[in-house]
């Protein structure tokens, strides 16, 4: 089957944050193509993001990261995030930047457009593969499997559990689902440094050694 494989990036980053560093520059390539079936090929991997630009040396290295999927073939989306203002009634909560004139509001920035992105490139792929593996644990993504498999009936609809991501809901709605077990991690990493076709080189970022 002709598979195609959606991953969720930050339902992929949390699940690994609290695992050593090392870690976060991660071979998507080579961990999709180990969950390939014998006999499945490979159609295309897309990797669903956005850059949290309020910090730049957070962004910095996610860029370094992405630069890194495109040197793979890795297709990569980038959503965005809004920020917003909230209001807090604990009169403990520092004043943010920013805010001088509350002390009780602080900015928090929420991800958009990512698993939107996610359902559309779904729905679109199914008429062209034969498999559909989604790389979340997310729920919200329930919806698009379930119109995919009315609307595609031809097409398998799997889950690939980021570490510790796995629930039932999801399991319930797919054709079949695979776990990532802490122990395999490590496998699936990075060269030190990766050379692009234009001769540029791309470094691993210093703190993830």
């Amino acid at each position: 089957m002709e598979t195609a494989f959606l991953i969720d990036g930050f339902n992929f980053y949390h699940s690994i944050k609290n695992l050593p560093r090392e870690l976060r520059w991660f071979d998507y390539d080579s961990y999709c193509r180990h969950f390939l079936a014998p006999g499945d090929t490979l159609h295309s991997i897309s990797y669903f993001t956005a850059l949290a630009s309020w910090r730049p040396v957070s962004a910095t290295r996610h860029n370094v990261f992405i630069e890194a999927c495109k040197a793979k073939r890795i297709n990569v989306i980038l959503g965005k995030f809004k920020s917003r203002t909230i209001k807090c009634n604990s009169p403990h909560k520092a004043v943010p930047p920013g805010c001088p004139q509350c002390p009780q509001c602080y900015t928090r920035h929420e991800e958009k457009a990512t698993d939107v992105n996610i359902a559309l490139y779904a729905y679109r792929l199914a008429a062209k593969v034969q498999k559909i593996v989604f790389v979340s644990g997310d729920t919200d993504l329930i919806p698009a499997v379930k119109l995919i498999k009315t609307d595609f009936p031809q097409v398998r609809v799997e889950a690939l559990f980021p570490y510790d991501r796995a629930n039932t809901e999801f399991k319930q709605a797919v054709d079949a689902h695979h776990l990532t077990q802490k122990r395999i991690l490590s496998r699936f990493q990075l060269p030190e440094t990766i050379l692009k076709a234009n001769g540029k080189r791309i470094v691993r970022p210093q703190s993830w050694i």
